[in-house]
Parts: structure tokens; C-alpha cells; sequence
């Protein structure tokens, strides 16, 4: 007699229902863990006070209120004034609920309200892998796969607002409804930022979609609510003060000199292992794998993403929209049931993942990042009632428009709305004749030029620019420059204030008392920020230019005992001062 086959397995016991509830609760507290850092970026003072202002006058910001400088001097490039314009005005409902929140939660308010936006695009991204695959596990992974690109939005400005718009505009197209939300939603989006044409790159990718399945003798059903309802959406954009300047300001924009000095706007490294080239390539070779199953809006959107991407760093958010979203897509998945233990495995993954940022700190600090603010010079400005003509770093700008203004106005600040002011602003921090800054002198007489062409009577400056660590070559010019009017009035760990004619009853502090602040400020910013020790390859070798052979020792060391990576050549300085070799300044 024939052997009669093997009963086959029993099914595996269903999961509680309540487990996929927990892990998916879990995973939108870690998502939220990730996006609750302290505020620290200048811009969100920026958006708060003009947020501010607009209520409280009941118009747009121009003529600029804010800053001195805005209307001195010529355009540097053609369409500069058209630049300026639109950037008064392209996001002034975004600043208005920027303020607003500051005004009804304070910092703990504008910190989970930005957490809710990203974590909620990230969610967006995982509710679209469930729609299409119908894998819980995967649209869990997607939503966290967006979210190693998303840690880098994850700042207080109104385009928080305008990547939960992208996404949600993807997922009604998705879905197919309600389709009629499109219009009035690019209307609101139109005035809340610029970068509401990012929808319109979406509406596009859908609709050629629809073009090309009617061209093949598939149209979809409802192929004219798409058509309709996205050309709805085109023209309801325009239903803002810039109307449809967004684009040719773009454009413009890339003229600029002060955009090409902002690290946001170069181009992201791909020749390093990173979150972002795993998205990029991956989703790329799941793609071509998957060619033939691929559907046309997913080819379109990751093209369209990608060459944003590989443009600036600021764009790199795009590819985790759509990286995540192909590679659940179309990557084979292995259809047997997940055993029970697996399902509480990655529940505890993802707790343990949320746990760690709680434990050490780093999630829910809802407060203001307040050592990256000059808040003790700005005390010092209100106290003394010092109004007259100010210098202040770029970086800074934003925060003195919100502690400062009215009783200062900024000399530079985010808004970019004044290249030629911008490019005097580099050469007078750098106290340098050239842009390129090759040559940097500490005798030049630059800086003390420019200051008086514009008539500046109060100076308020960090020593460094931290992302590279090149000090200000202004401070120590004023120090060891006989002819400078300015004296060092206030300093502590993180600014200095120098003055033409100090307050009455203020002791102007020594010159030296320059150097000992560079060197707390320093001190204090690696305290506070460890994986950015640059500030002491700065300032050892700005002691190096000098002649000071002990201390730009001492502060090299301190650089190369803290740094991440090479850097032969102050490794070789280093080696060189040490050994005795080094003698006199550099040239």
C-alpha cells in the first residue's frame, strides 16, 4: 500500500491584535524620540518674530523692519530684488503658526509640533507600503527608514510642514481620495511655503502615469478626477502674495554667493557608506531588478528625487519619501507567516530603540538649546542701552531679530536679502579683501574699512564658525590692530562685545582678554558638542600665524586628541612645532 502522506502543519496561532497595536505605538514613540532635540537653529527666531510682527500689523514684512542693512548698496546679480521679495513673503502663514505655537506651548509646544510633523511624514511613507504590499512589517520598516533622513529636518522652520504636505499629497493620490482635498490643500500649502511646487512634481508623476496606462488601453477609471483635481491644484497655488514666483526665484537664488557659502546647499557625499547612499542605490537596484513591475510614477518621482537630492544637502529628505516606498514596494518578500516570537522580538527592538534615546537624554528636551545663544550679550545690549549700528555674525541673526530687535537691528541674518551686504559681512568676519579667503592676514586693514563705510559702533561675535572651525579673523585683528577703534567691553563663554565708545561706567577689559575668550568659548562649545572639535585646529594654528608656539601646541593637541578623522596636515604641524622646527609666524 502506498505511504500516506504527512498531515500537513496546523496554521500558526493568528498574533493578538493587541501586539501590532503595541508596535506600532512603539514605533511612533521612537519616531518621536528621534525628532524631540532641543531648539538650536537661528531660523526658528527668524519665522517666530516675523510671525509676530504680521499679526500684530496685520501685513506682510516689507519694508523689511528687521535689519539696517537690507536696502544699502546695488544687486550683485540681475534678479537679487525679485530673490529678496520673495523671500519676504513665501512662507508668511508658516511663520505666523510658528509663532503661534512658540505663543501657546512655548518650546515644548514647538518641539512636539515639529516631532508630529516629521514623525507623521515618516508614518505617511509606512501607510503607503501598507496599502500596496498589505505587510505590517514592512510599512513599519519604510517608516523607519524615512526616519534616518528625516533626523535632518527635524528643526523649527515652516518646511517641517511642507514634507508632511508632500507625503500626504502622495497618499491621496494613492488612495484616489478624497481627491477633492487637493486644491484647497495647495492653497494653504502655497501660502505656508515655497515649497508647495514640490507637490506639483507628485501631481505630475500621477497624471503621467494615467497618460501612459491610456496610451497603453488601460486608462484607469478615474482618470479624469486625477486630471481634474491636479489642475485644480495647479491653479489654486497661485492664490498667494508671491503667485508663482517660487519658481524663477529658485532659479536666482542659485546665483547667489551667500547661497553657495551655506553647507545646506552643496551637494551630499556618495562615495561614503550612509544612510542616504543605502536609500539612493538600493531603491535603485530593487528598481531594476523589478523593471518590468515598476510603475511609471515611482520611476518618475525617484528620478525627479534624485537629481534634488544629489543637489544640495538640504534636499536629501526627497529620497526618504520615495527610497523607502520602491524598496518595500517591489523588494520579493517571503510570504510564510511570521512566527509569534519574531513579532515580539521586533517589539523589543523597537522599545529597546526608543529606551536608549530616553535613557541617555536625547529624546523629549523640550527646551531651548540656550549655549548656542549669545543670550548674556544680548542682556548686556539691554541693560546698557546700546542702540547704535551693529555687526553681528550671520549665524546669530536670527536670535537677535527675536532677544534684540527693536532696540538693535541685525547687520545679516538667514533671510538672505542682501548679497552685497552678505559678501562685506565675509570679508569683515574674516578680515579679508578676497571671498575665497586663501590668504587670510592678520595686519590687513579690511575689516576696520568696511566698518567704518558703514558706520558700525557695536560689534557682537562669536570666535569661530564652528562647522570648520576657522576663527573669526576679526576679533583677533581687533586686538592686535593699534589703529582699531574698538574695545572689548563684554565677553563670556559663548560671544564677545566690542564697542567704539564704551557704555558709561564700563571698563573697557584688556586686549588680551580676547584670546582667553577664544579659548573658553572653544572649550565650552566642545563641552557642550564633542563631535566638533575644529574650533582647536582654528585656533592652534591662528596661534601658529602668530608666533605662539606653546599655545597653538596645546590647542592642536587638544584638536587631535578629540577629532574623528585624518588630517595629515595638522598632524604634520603638530609634529613640526613639537619637534622644535616650527620658528616664527607663518607667512
Amino acid at each position: 500500500m502506498p505511504s500516506r502522506p504527512a498531515p500537513a502543519p496546523p496554521p500558526a496561532a493568528a498574533s493578538p491584535v493587541w501586539l501590532r497595536y503595541t508596535i506600532l505605538g512603539l514605533t511612533v514613540l521612537a519616531l518621536f524620540t528621534m525628532f524631540t532635540s532641543p531648539i538650536a537653529d537661528a531660523d526658528t527666531w527668524i519665522h517666530m518674530r516675523t510671525g509676530q510682527w504680521m499679526l500684530e500689523h496685520r501685513q506682510l514684512p516689507i519694508p523689511d523692519p528687521f535689519a539696517w542693512t537690507t536696502y544699502l548698496g546695488k544687486p550683485v546679480y540681475p534678479d537679487e530684488y525679485t530673490t529678496r521679495d520673495l523671500n519676504l513673503k513665501h512662507e508668511w502663514l508658516g511663520q505666523v503658526i510658528q509663532y503661534l505655537e512658540w505663543s501657546i506651548g512655548g518650546a515644548p509646544g514647538t518641539i512636539l509640533f515639529r516631532a508630529s510633523c516629521v514623525a507623521g511624514f515618516c508614518l505617511i511613507i509606512g501607510w503607503i507600503v501598507w496599502r500596496r504590499r498589505g505587510n505590517f512589517y514592512l510599512a513599519i520598516g519604510a517608516a523607519l527608514a524615512a526616519s534616518t533622513l528625516a533626523r535632518g529636518i527635524a528643526v523649527d522652520r515652516p518646511y517641517v510642514m511642507t514634507y508632511l504636505l508632500l507625503a500626504l499629497t502622495m497618499l491621496i493620490l494613492e488612495r484616489r481620495r478624497p481627491l477633492w482635498v487637493l486644491p484647497p490643500m495647495f492653497v494653504f500649502w502655497a501660502n505656508l511655503h515655497g515649497g508647495y511646487f514640490m507637490g506639483w512634481v507628485v501631481l505630475g508623476a500621477y497624471c503621467a502615469e494615467a497618460l501612459v496606462q491610456r496610451w497603453r488601453g488601460k486608462p484607469p477609471a478615474d482618470e479624469r478626477a486625477i486630471w481634474m483635481w491636479s489642475i485644480g491644484s495647479l491653479f489654486a497655488s497661485a492664490l498667494n502674495p508671491a503667485i508663482y514666483g517660487v519658481i524663477p526665484g529658485m532659479f536666482a537664488y542659485r546665483q547667489s554667493f551667500m547661497q553657495n557659502t551655506l553647507r545646506e546647499w552643496h551637494a551630499p557625499p556618495v562615495s561614503t557608506l550612509s544612510w542616504f547612499t543605502a536609500l539612493l542605490f538600493g531603491a535603485g537596484i530593487v528598481m531594476s531588478i523589478a523593471w518590468r513591475r515598476v510603475r511609471i510614477s515611482d520611476w518618475l518621482l525617484y528620478a525627479a528625487f534624485v537629481v534634488l537630492a544629489l543637489s544640495a544637502e538640504r534636499n536629501v529628505i526627497f529620497l526618504a519619501l520615495i527610497g523607502p516606498i520602491v524598496i518595500a514596494s517591489y523588494l520579493p518578500v517571503v510570504t510564510w507567516a511570521i512566527p509569534r516570537a519574531a513579532e515580539f522580538a521586533v517589539a523589543a527592538a523597537i522599545a529597546f530603540l526608543a529606551g536608549q534615546r530616553i535613557a541617555d537624554g536625547r529624546a523629549f528636551q523640550l527646551h531651548v538649546n540656550s549655549w548656542k545663544f549669545p543670550d548674556g550679550a544680548v542682556q548686556f545690549l539691554k541693560d546698557h542701552n546700546v542702540s547704535g549700528p551693529m555687526f553681528n555674525i550671520y549665524e546669530w541673526g536670527g536670535y537677535l531679530m527675536w532677544a534684540a530687535w527693536p532696540q538693535e537691528k541685525t547687520f545679516v541674518d538667514g533671510r538672505a536679502l542682501n548679497e552685497s551686504v552678505f559678501r562685506d559681512y565675509m570679508r569683515i568676519a574674516f578680515n579679508s579683501p578676497n571671498l575665497d579667503f586663501a590668504h587670510l592676514d592678520l595686519q590687513s586693514g579690511t575689516a576696520r574699512e568696511l566698518l567704518n563705510q558703514y558706520g558700525v559702533q557695536v560689534i557682537l561675535i562669536q570666535g569661530f564658525e564652528y562647522g570648520n572651525g576657522n576663527p573669526f579673523y576679526l576679533i583677533p585683528s581687533l586686538a592686535i590692530d593699534p589703529r582699531s577703534p574698538f574695545q572689548l567691553v563684554f565677553q563670556d563663554r559663548n560671544a564677545m562685545i566690542f564697542m567704539r565708545q564704551p557704555p558709561p561706567g564700563v571698563q573697557p577689559l584688556p586686549r588680551e582678554a580676547v584670546f582667553a575668550s577664544l579659548e573658553s568659548q572653544c572649550a565650552n562649545y566642545v563641552k557642550h558638542d564633542p563631535g566638533s572639535p575644529r574650533c582647536g585646529r582654528g585656533l592652534g594654528y591662528l596661534y601658529y600665524q602668530m608666533g605662539a608656539l606653546e599655545r597653538s601646541r596645546q590647542w592642536l593637541e587638544f584638536y587631535l586628541s578629540r577629532r574623528t578623522g585624518p588630517d595629515p596636515a595638522i598632524e604634520g604641524l603638530y609634529q613640526q612645532i613639537r619637534s622644535g622646527a616650527a620658528r616664527g609666524a607663518a607667512r
